[in-house]
């Protein structure tokens, strides 16, 4: 499943367990997967610029309160919208 918002690409795997989000500049700045955890980078483009890579991380399997989390983070820090209902919860 693939979204475009706002010049990012936005993909689910077909099991809906983990969402990745590419930027205009083809980075990945977002990814959240149940088993993992959270990634919200800044892009490859800021990286370059001197910046640090690393703005919401977790290492650590995560559930619907890490989602509301990242989908406020990558609106906070990118202005993407991500639709809640991208994953499964059983």
């Amino acid at each position: 499943m693939t979204h475009d918002a706002t010049a990012c690409e936005i993909n689910a795997d077909p099991a809906r367990g983990t969402v990745w989000i590419n930027g205009a500049d083809g980075s990945c700045i977002g990814r959240f997967s149940k088993r993992f955890g959270i990634d919200v980078h800044r892009t490859a483009t800021a990286q370059l610029a001197g910046e640090s890579e690393c703005i919401v991380c977790t290492h650590e399997p995560s559930g619907r309160t890490s989602w509301a989390l990242f989908i406020e983070a990558m609106r906070e820090h990118h202005g993407v919208t991500v639709p809640d209902d991208l994953l499964t919860w059983a």
